[in-house]
């Protein structure tokens, strides 16, 4: 469910370090990549050196708080998903937060319920309208698990679907069989006759875009 984040970096911004330390140790097991920073100005400098995809910020915090360092990034036409953890529950910083455009507010302390709900509110927001050209007349629909063709509509099953991601992902590089049991079977074992069967079909329903396989090594996508 949490695949897509994997490609994604995040820059959480909090004061109490002990917080700050639990939260990044939990975050790195879904992101490719956790900065951190204790403070606004801190948070201000990370994000200029790393251009994180998501922002997820302490509110109340010494030298510069979240609301300033978000109304700063957006000053600066920041595209980061905005994500405030905060203990304060009051109605005037929830309506505040509504409008300074703040994607999630989240209530310390972070239950996983609420965390996880966040990251899929993230990972919706990547698909809205996305449709993916695998060439001038294919196009593959990650929402809709389908690929769309002139004259002709693919639906995709799941794991289809999965290898098709993970090689765009990766376009142009190879993905090894240990990347690929790992990220599209998950826990189960993968033969290396399910993975030729999937990848004979989905060869089947994606135009002219080439998938290869590199002997002892794995797929690539052209």
């Amino acid at each position: 469910m949490f695949e897509p984040l994997k490609t994604k970096t995040i820059l959480l911004v909090e004061d109490e370090p002990i917080i700050r330390e639990n939260l990044a140790a939990t975050l790195r097991y879904f992101f490719k990549t956790v900065y951190t920073a204790q403070d606004g100005f801190e948070g201000l400098d990370a994000f200029e050196a790393h251009l994180p995809d998501i922002v997820c910020t302490d509110l109340k915090m010494p030298n510069m708080g979240g609301f300033e360092l978000i109304q700063t990034l957006k000053a600066r036409h920041a595209k980061a998903y905005t994500i405030i953890v905060s203990a304060h529950t009051d109605t005037e910083l929830l309506l505040q937060a509504i409008r300074e455009g703040v994607d999630r507010y989240l209530i310390k302390p972070i239950g996983e319920a609420e965390l996880f709900e966040a990251f899929e509110a993230y990972i919706e927001t990547l698909h809205v309208g996305q449709k993916i050209a695998l060439d001038p007349t294919h196009l593959f629909d990650p929402q809709e698990l389908v690929i769309d063709a002139e004259a002709q509509r693919y639906e995709l099953n799941k794991k289809e679907a999965l290898l098709l991601s993970l090689l765009l992902e990766h376009r142009g590089h190879s993905v090894s069989y240990e990347v690929i049991e790992q990220r599209v079977w998950g826990s189960q074992s993968m033969s290396f006759a399910a993975l030729r069967s999937v990848v004979r079909d989905l060869r089947k329903k994606i135009g002219s875009a080439q998938i290869h396989n590199l002997s002892a090594l794995g797929y690539r996508l052209e």
